[in-house]
């Protein structure tokens, strides 16, 4: 005789069908109009069924020992949020920070009914040499080379030279809504093409993707083109480029920039990251970029 087949708990997998859900939105909707109209209903019915609209319990927020938030949540402050910061030169340095999110024991008067929702993060800077390459669902890279020699990376240029930026982009899932940004060196400028007043040098900014560039089944299976950016700026202070929809792959982005201002600068890493999971992201090393004037 077969094994007899015994469903998971509800209390289970009704979660993890809520969480998968809300992984598969596409910003604040889903695939289709009618993916997102069913899937509105079920998540609806999946609050009134969790009795997550009757929220009735108190919560604490402990650090190292210390009370940082205590509140309650009643049916009238139910979509009400509190934040809360510590600064980074208040954590422990010899051992490890403990940090505690907890729902207190209901009252005589409280039902202790409805979830507990919260979100952590850590932020922190570091000086910009020592900054280094971070791969979290995301990888970055890039090298800067002067155009007469695109394949020398290069730390240092003249007043006048115009470098040639590559950044490279590895997705090995696909992603939704990608913000790709590249902090400029204080000292240079963008070379931005598509001005009338631009004097053309180099190649103009362009995107490949070497996926599908290596000729072989891989790329089936890893994206298809550059046409995936839709989109890119050149602002004063840095470039971006954004895709609604990146399949896994390998991308190379490359633009020009100007040396203009002689000096020592700092560089701050490029950036990859989708816009509504910021915990997916990448970045490359930081570092120093020296100008010098004849």
């Amino acid at each position: 005789m077969g094994k007899l087949f015994r469903p998971r708990s509800l209390t289970t997998t009704l979660p993890n069908a809520v969480r998968w859900l809300m992984n598969t939105r596409e910003g604040t909707h889903w695939e289709s109009t009618h993916t997102t109209a069913w899937s509105l209903m079920a998540l609806v019915a999946y609050m009134r069924a969790s009795g997550e609209l009757e929220g009735d319990f108190s919560y604490l927020v402990v650090l190292n020992g210390r009370v940082l938030l205590r509140g309650d949540v009643t049916q009238a402050t139910l979509d009400a949020s509190q934040r809360v910061q510590v600064a980074v030169a208040e954590l422990l340095t010899d051992q490890g920070n403990r940090l505690f999110i907890e729902r207190a024991e209901p009252t005589a008067e409280q039902t202790g009914a409805g979830q507990l929702y919260y979100t952590a993060h850590l932020r922190y800077f570091l000086p910009a040499a020592e900054v280094e390459a971070l791969d979290r669902g995301v990888v970055v890279a890039r090298q800067y080379s002067l155009v007469d020699d695109p394949d020398a990376a290069i730390t240092e240029a003249q007043v006048g030279d115009v470098i040639r930026v590559k950044l490279t982009i590895i997705a090995p899932n696909d992603l939704h809504y990608v913000v790709v940004e590249d902090p400029l060196p204080a000292g240079c400028e963008a070379v931005d093409l598509g001005l009338e007043t631009t004097s053309v040098v180099g190649q103009a900014p362009e995107i490949r993707n070497l996926t599908l560039e290596q000729e072989s089944t891989w790329y089936r299976w890893y994206g298809w083109g550059w046409w995936w950016f839709s989109r890119a700026e050149i602002r004063d202070e840095k470039v971006a480029i954004f895709a609604h929809y990146l399949p896994r792959g390998t991308y190379e982005y490359s633009y020009m920039m100007r040396a203009s201002v002689p000096g020592q600068f700092n560089v701050m890493p490029a950036t990859a990251h989708p816009m509504y999971f910021p915990e997916i992201f990448g970045r490359s090393d930081g570092g120093r970029f020296t100008i010098t004037q004849d």
